[in-house]
């Protein structure tokens, strides 16, 4: 073999010589590697030598901070678990992103058998065993390489020695690629603090909203006061593209006060500033008032006859007391003068208050059933029985095939109750003595526009009510006792069981009994007794009133509660016509295909598992709550493609339905008992934080975010909001 031309020293030069180009050549980069490093932050430490530099699955990385440097900053993000940290690597210059894991501390004089001398004067203490680097373990989120705008998942090697850098914001921010438009939460933090001050506001855009959202956290953690921020920026900060309607279901009257101020300022101040500036209360509200019949008929006794006679007198005077007793204390304003519209000529209209430093609107409101589908009145009876849903079905439909329209609810309750009575006396009861037991059940259903129709004996009232004219539309002309002994020959004609028709009269009265269904009311015109359902302000009108008005709506629930005799299911009955409608109403704008397809609407359901218990203990329990699934699975479903999203919030999501938990595609964590988070699938990270969260502070989980979530803080409540423990 020959030898290489100029003999081995020559070669050996060579290989020395390109070892030392290739030592200038790394050099250079790692050189500029710094210098882009001081770029974007402050040099704070290097990669670690000292161990192999690994990327792969559920890799860490380790990096050191010299000891001057990390007992020099006692705010810097390496002090913190949870904070970021930026490498740049010197073979391209790729920015990455680490989130801190561990800190690692360690006395380097003990390592080595080095113990303190025993003095009076240091106590035995030895301060130089202190003078070691801080070793910090990251995992590697997200990387930037040169020229690119967006980040990508790092999953490139990193070389040891490579500048390690507390990033400035505005890194921070590219590197994140957190939304920049969208409702805010609150501002970027670690489960023990701020990060950069609280200058990076984490926002969830719109249609994460319109995929559902689900918020827990245990009483205390902060949930009402994140749903009330979060609102108060979507009035505030969103564009005329981006703008939805926020309809609130409030059991508790914590979102009446939405327009009023803060009673003290929020803090912390630096969220405030940065990630709320210029947000401020809504400059108005609409609030959606149920009206039992019973409270209708106290109101008729003592209206007078105003201008539009006396139901609206009747309606107003509600919507009066209303002010009074519920916005009053809170706008230390004594009364108002109410001054009514209409809603596109459909419902009850509403009442706009005068005088105030903020806009309200008052809406009357009662569920009209004669002029929804059958699927919608089923909907407001998930615990029916089969048998007792398909005898209404078909008795609903029969009616409507022939006159165009469906009977009032109470037509349904009387004509069961009669029949399932002749049944039980095989025939013995009269149809005097029937038509009064049934008017002693119908009446508390009524309202009664003029006094005559609740004078003199009983007997009387009933032999009234059942000949006045039932005013329904479509075809029908007839009598109330006509209407009933329709629907009584329809169910006899199915030849039910004296079970089946207790089980139907007992359904239709306990829904009846929410007060808030069918209200009927009666006059007298010329002599002739009439008798009409009081009309159902659409859901679609109503948000189209409030998206004009640039106002949210809420759906007062506790004062509902209060005067019903339904207990909590007339409040389920509500919150589960809302969904139907809006979702109808949406559906019905989408099938258009219209550019104008009208707002998109975000419905926010306080205390969820209220309405959306995960199981039943019984039988009858069981096929309720897989009901209740439907009209969720529905609205949750279909609602995401028709502009309709659903914001959940609750402090046991273990009695929570699974299909909340199954449709929510962003999840927000405040600080929860552990064995509440069993049944949500969260990263390891957040379950080992939640149970010790302080207050406001959160984990949101979404597909918004490329590191699949990130933690934040919000403020105090952005409006007013009385809790005492705030």
């Amino acid at each position: 073999m020959t030898e290489e031309k100029g003999g081995p020293e020559e070669a050996f030069l060579l290989r020395v010589k390109g070892a030392e180009d290739q030592v200038e050549k790394l050099d250079r980069m790692l050189r500029e590697a710094y210098e882009v490093a001081r770029s974007i932050g402050k040099v704070v430490g290097r990669v670690s030598r000292y161990g192999e530099v690994k990327v792969g699955e559920n890799a860490r990385i380790q990096l050191n901070i010299d000891p001057t440097t990390y007992y020099g900053e006692s705010e810097a993000p390496f002090h913190r678990v949870g904070d970021y940290l930026v490498v740049v690597d010197p073979k391209d210059r790729r920015q990455v992103l680490i989130r801190v894991t561990s800190i690692g501390r360690r006395d380097e004089l003990s390592m080595i058998g080095v113990q303190p001398p025993v003095s009076p004067i240091v106590d035995g203490l030895e301060p130089r065993g202190l003078i070691t680097d801080a070793v910090i373990e990251g995992e590697l989120v997200l990387e930037l390489r040169p020229g690119e705008e967006s980040p990508r998942p790092a999953v490139k090697s990193i070389e040891p020695q490579a500048p390690v850098v507390v990033p400035s914001p505005e890194t921070l921010r590219r590197l994140l690629d957190l939304p920049t438009e969208g409702v805010t939460l609150g501002s970027l933090a670690t489960p023990g603090g701020l990060i950069v001050g609280g200058r990076i506001p984490v926002r969830l855009p719109v249609s994460a909203l319109l995929h559902h959202v689900l918020v827990v956290g245990t009483t205390g953690s902060g949930k009402t006061t994140l749903l009330k921020n979060m609102l108060a920026s979507a009035y505030s900060q969103l564009n005329n593209h981006q703008r939805f309607v926020a309809v609130i279901i409030d059991l508790n009257e914590d979102f009446v006060q939405l327009p009023l101020p803060p009673i003290k300022e929020p803090e912390p101040r630096a969220v405030r500033e940065s990630a709320f500036a210029g947000v401020r209360p809504p400059k108005g509200i609409a609030i959606v008032i149920p009206v039992t019949a019973q409270q209708l008929s106290a109101a008729v006794r003592s209206a007078s006859r105003g201008e539009g006679g006396v139901l609206e007198s009747a309606l107003r005077d509600v919507a009066l007391d209303y002010y009074k007793e519920v916005l009053s204390p809170l706008t230390g304003v004594e009364t108002v003068e109410l001054r009514r519209h209409v809603t596109d000529g459909e419902g009850l209209g509403y009442f706009e208050a005068q005088g105030l430093g903020f806009r309200l609107l008052l809406f009357p409101y009662v569920i009209d059933t004669t002029h929804s589908s059958v699927e919608s009145l089923l909907a407001l009876l998930p615990g029916a029985t089969e048998l007792v849903r398909q005898a209404l079905t078909s008795v609903l439909n029969s009616f409507e095939r022939k006159h165009g329209v469906r009977p009032p609810l109470e037509v349904v309750m009387a004509a069961s109750f009669m029949l399932y009575m002749q049944m039980k006396s095989k025939g013995r009861s009269t149809d005097e003595r029937l038509q009064l037991m049934a008017w002693d059940l119908i009446s508390k259903h009524v309202v009664s526009l003029t006094e005559l129709a609740r004078t003199g004996k009983p007997e009387e009232s009933a032999v009234n009510f059942f000949s006045a004219e039932l005013r329904l539309g479509g075809s029908w002309s007839g009598t109330f006792e006509d209407a009933v002994e329709e629907v009584k020959d329809y169910l006899e004609s199915l030849l039910p069981h004296g079970e089946t028709m207790r089980a139907l009269f007992s359904r239709v009265a306990s829904l009846l009994d929410s007060g808030f269904v069918d209200v009927l009311y009666a006059a007298r015109r010329g002599g002739t007794w009439t008798v009409e359902v009081l009309p159902e302000t659409p859901w679609g009108s109503i948000v189209s009133v409030a998206h004009s008005s640039e106002v949210p709506v809420v759906l007062d629930l506790r004062w509902g509660m209060e005067r019903s005799q339904g207990g909590f299911q007339s409040l389920r009955v509500l919150a589960y016509r809302l969904l139907d409608m809006l979702l109808a109403w949406r559906h019905e704008l989408w099938s258009r295909r219209s550019a104008d397809s009208g707002p998109n609407v975000v419905v926010f359901i306080d205390e969820a598992h209220q309405f959306f218990p995960s199981e039943g203990r019984t039988k009858e329990e069981a096929e309720e709550v897989g009901r209740i699934s439907a009209i969720l699975s529905r609205a949750a479903r279909i609602g995401r493609s028709r502009g309709l999203g659903l914001v959940f919030s609750t402090h046991t999501p273990r009695d929570l339905n699974n299909l909340v938990i199954q449709l929510t595609n962003t999840k927000v964590i405040l600080r929860s008992e552990e064995s509440q988070l069993d049944v949500l699938s969260i990263p390891a990270q957040v379950r080992q934080f939640a149970p010790r969260l302080q207050d406001r502070y959160m984990a949101v989980i979404s597909y918004a975010f490329r590191e699949g979530y990130v933690f934040a803080v919000t403020t105090t409540p952005l409006t007013m909001h009385f809790d005492l423990s705030i």
